[in-house]
């Protein structure tokens, strides 16, 4: 019996050892994968393209529709969503029949290291994509116990249901080094799927609650059917503050920006949210920022969408809405363009310093604390004007003026 006590002494004390050594050899002080830039505007507009081909509410249940990706675009939203989503960093290099993934997470502090990376083949076979070659930090993994290891983990997330119906709507994906054919066949579940993974049920009271005080701010102004956007938000900001903890203010932050920026956009919450068709709507109004409509269009929504989504997305969305009006809309503009980043900068204030931004509005915001003068920077160019005139995106002399832009913005008491 004593022999038999020792000899499972001795392998506890060894399997203790070989974890240490294990967790030494696996987490890392430098990280694989760095984090990129945001997604080209030549990406989103791809993106759109291919989203407005498949969209869902034109295509019938067991439809058959094919989705082609380039590498470049997958890579840079996968990362993009990675950023988002796992807040780590990834990379993905598409190549004949596969792809290589590396996989970065900034761990917290602790005496092991600063970085839990993973590198990964997959392959693409006749039954979807499977682990090829799996290496965490520097300890190899067999890949079927990665694979069994991450789909038990998904089993038992909320994601299960939804991962399950996708995975039986998916009937074919090849990979080339240019990109991801993917054959799949609708099922209009998909869509409630993704309705619910973008707002959870918890939000959803929320906004609900957002909304009501939305309206309730917009009807005490009474008949006027123009009134600043400070005059609206900078209220709703303040009150959200003064009624929630503040663990609890981003969240009640993001709301605020959400609701408003559905309101000045024309885009119906209720394509997110169904039940929002129930909710109470304000009485018509037209929200101004400097004196212009289309300015407090721009800023609220680049604010919302840093909020929820990150500011990279925030940023890139804006950059290519003035790409596009520079075809044959209303020209790209550096004033909307300085809208767009006012508004970036406030909703990533929401969210990562909500105790500052609470303290900004409490002692109230006009349309000078929202966005800087637009003086002198030039708007309502045409493609052809724009490229005479600066380059192109990127070229030195659009440089000079986004850094204009920038430095106007950052100059800021909100920001500063």
């Amino acid at each position: 019996m004593l022999r038999i006590l020792a000899w499972l002494s001795g392998s506890i004390v060894l399997l203790a050892v070989a974890a240490v050594v294990l967790a030494f050899q696996a987490v890392e002080d430098t990280p694989l994968v760095t984090a990129g830039s945001a997604p080209a505007p030549a990406a989103l507009m791809r993106a759109k393209a291919i989203l407005r081909k498949n969209d869902p509410r034109k295509l019938a249940r067991d439809e058959r529709r094919e989705i082609d990706i380039a590498g470049p675009d997958l890579e840079a939203l996968v990362a993009l969503a990675a950023r988002r989503g796992l807040q780590a960093d990834t990379r993905v290099r598409l190549h004949q029949g596969g792809a290589d993934i590396g996989y970065s997470a900034h761990l917290p502090r602790n005496p092991l290291g600063r970085y839990l990376n993973v590198s990964a083949q997959l392959g693409a076979g006749p039954d979807g994509l499977k682990f090829e070659q799996v290496r965490v930090g520097r300890v190899p993994v067999p890949p079927a116990l990665f694979q069994a290891a991450l789909g038990h983990y998904l089993e038992h997330t909320r994601l299960a249901p939804d991962l399950a119906l996708l995975t039986r709507s998916i009937d074919q994906v090849a990979v080339t080094p240019a990109g991801v054919r993917v054959a799949y066949t609708w099922q209009p579940e998909l869509l409630d799927s993704a309705r619910a993974l973008a707002i959870e049920p918890a939000r959803r009271d929320g906004l609900a609650s957002a909304q009501r005080h939305l309206v309730a701010r917009i009807d005490s102004l009474g008949t006027q059917t123009r009134a600043p956007l400070a005059a609206v938000l900078g209220p709703l900001l303040q009150e959200a503050g003064e009624r929630t903890s503040p663990t609890e203010r981003s969240t009640a932050y993001r709301d605020i920006l959400l609701v408003t920026a559905a309101q000045l956009s024309g885009h119906d919450i209720a394509l997110l949210i169904p039940e929002a068709r129930q909710w109470p709507r304000p009485h018509p109004i037209t929200l101004t920022l400097r004196g212009r409509e289309d300015l407090a269009q721009h800023f609220t929504v680049s604010a919302a969408l840093a909020a929820w989504t990150g500011e990279p997305l925030a940023n890139a969305i804006g950059l290519d809405k003035e790409v596009s009006d520079s075809r044959g809309g209303s020209g790209f503009s550096f004033v909307d363009l300085a809208a767009d980043r006012a508004g970036t900068r406030l909703g990533e204030l929401a969210v990562r310093d909500p105790e500052r931004l609470a303290a900004a509005v409490s002692a109230g915001l006009r349309d000078a604390s929202l966005l800087p003068s637009i003086d002198g920077l030039p708007e309502s160019m045409q493609a052809d004007e724009f490229q005479r005139r600066f380059g192109g995106v990127g070229a030195p002399a659009y440089k000079r003026m986004a850094d204009e832009v920038e430095r106007r913005v950052a100059a800021l008491a909100l920001f500063r």
